[in-house]
């Protein structure tokens, strides 16, 4: 494990735990499927590649900002949630553990190079993991019809496209990948 990817790691080791310590008993399915999700990401953390090329400080904060903008959220209890919306965070929270075990090592949270994913979903879509991520939000404004939910999710969704436009300029060999796979996040609309 490289010195670098320490602190992420125990950065979600913290969000995993806390997540788990703060859920009712028992918890609600789409709780207990992001605390798989923040384990999967502490596993990637210790594992990934050395990056040939990282963004810097603006993507740095993009990045954590995108990443840690829905902590705001908040609402009824998770397992209160209706059963379509349970429906789209599960079916989204699927998506999204394939989608970063197919990333593996080339995981991080900061725009780098760790090798370019063509395989899996990434063969129908250039960011699934936003792209599941928002349909797990979409699924929590389902469960959750606020004026603030909406608000927060539309600034996750503004930091999130600016993400991923500064993104696609650090990866080595994308301009190939962007010929093969059109759509970025939703086909047929970006």
């Amino acid at each position: 494990m490289q010195p670098g990817n320490v602190l992420p790691a125990l950065v979600w080791l913290f969000l995993a735990v806390n997540q788990a310590r703060l859920s009712p008993f028992p918890p609600a399915p789409a709780t207990l499927g992001l605390v798989l999700i923040n384990s999967v990401a502490l596993v990637l953390f210790m594992v990934r590649r050395d990056a040939t090329r990282v963004g810097g400080k603006l993507e740095l904060v993009i990045a954590l900002a995108g990443t840690f903008i829905v902590s705001f959220l908040k609402g009824p209890e998770a397992r209160d949630a209706g059963a379509v919306a349970s429906a789209v965070q599960l079916a989204a929270l699927a998506g999204w553990a394939a989608s970063l075990i197919t990333l593996g090592r080339s995981f991080g949270i900061v725009p780098a190079d760790r090798g370019l994913v063509q395989h899996g979903p990434y063969r129908f879509v250039r960011h699934p993991i936003y792209a599941f991520e928002a349909l797990f939000f979409a699924g929590y404004l389902i469960a959750v019809p606020t004026w603030y939910s909406g608000l927060i999710i539309a600034i996750w969704c503004a930091l999130q496209v600016t993400r991923i436009v500064r993104e696609e300029r650090i990866l080595d060999g994308y301009a190939g990948y962007k010929s093969l796979v059109r759509w970025r996040v939703l086909p047929g609309v970006w």
